[in-house]
């Protein structure tokens, strides 16, 4: 396996690239990097396939962005580093974050995409955006009432009983601007580009997870052409680290039809 970095925009994308084949992007979960992948990808490797696994912005080796992105910056983004790595047409996984960004570029860039793998991903909001809106409020409390105060260390303190109460942990360990794109990200919903989606679509889900819903995966196999889905029983959202040997056998199956 190798680690590369690659200027995408101005923007430095650090990237694991392993094996030879058919080329195959997989974009990883919100505060996760190419690292909690890397044994799956070499799995994958071994099976015949060029597996790209790369650090989104903001997150492993890769700088975070400037200003808020959202789910069209993130995209974009993919798209220039297919560009950078001379990627034509290739199939595209994403887990949880990283799927809803797979979805966009999917149904953005038709073309490029030979299969789709979503794994648990994210994408759809329902109203009122409860979760959502009290991530945002959470966000708006930490930038006026704890800006003033100079220790770190005790905002940290604050930050992390605040998400403990409201059930978003993740939010607590997310820093930065990247406080403010995870508000962003998670009030976008994409439920109205599902049907723009051309390629072989296979979803992947847990039927114990408790991040994204189960029924989140029916509406996407309802309103995705040519969707196959599996359901995996006893697992949660995190579904490459708890079942990777059936993860990996199902991934290889689709991608070799």
């Amino acid at each position: 396996m190798l680690e590369k970095s690659v200027l995408v925009d101005g923007l430095s994308v650090h990237y694991k690239i392993a094996g030879e084949g058919s080329p195959l992007l997989i974009l990883h979960g919100w505060g996760s990097s190419s690292i909690s992948w890397a044994e799956f990808q070499d799995s994958l490797s071994l099976q015949g396939f060029q597996v790209i696994v790369p650090d989104l912005p903001g997150f492993g080796l890769s700088a975070p962005p400037a200003t808020v992105w959202g789910i069209a910056e993130y995209t974009a983004l993919i798209f220039g580093l297919a560009e950078k790595l001379g990627l034509q047409k290739f199939s595209l996984a994403g887990h949880s974050f990283g799927g809803q960004i797979a979805i966009q570029f999917a149904a953005s860039h038709p073309e490029k995409i030979e299969k789709l793998i979503l794994l648990a991903a994210a994408g759809i909001r329902k109203e009122p955006g409860k979760e959502a809106e009290t991530v945002r409020f959470v966000a708006k409390f930490f930038n006026f009432f704890l800006s003033p105060i100079p220790s770190e260390g005790l905002k940290d303190f604050v930050r992390r009983i605040c998400c403990r109460f409201i059930g978003r942990q993740d939010y607590a360990k997310t820093k930065g601007i990247m406080r403010e794109v995870m508000a962003k990200v998670i009030r976008e919903d994409l439920t109205h580009i599902f049907a723009h989606i051309k390629a072989p679509t296979l979803i992947i889900w847990g039927d114990k997870d408790k991040i994204t819903p189960l029924e989140d995966a029916f509406v996407m196999k309802k309103h995705i052409k040519n969707s196959y889905l599996g359901i995996f029983p006893g697992a949660g959202h995190r579904i490459r680290a708890e079942a990777p040997k059936k993860l990996a056998e199902t991934m290889v199956t689709f991608l070799r039809q």
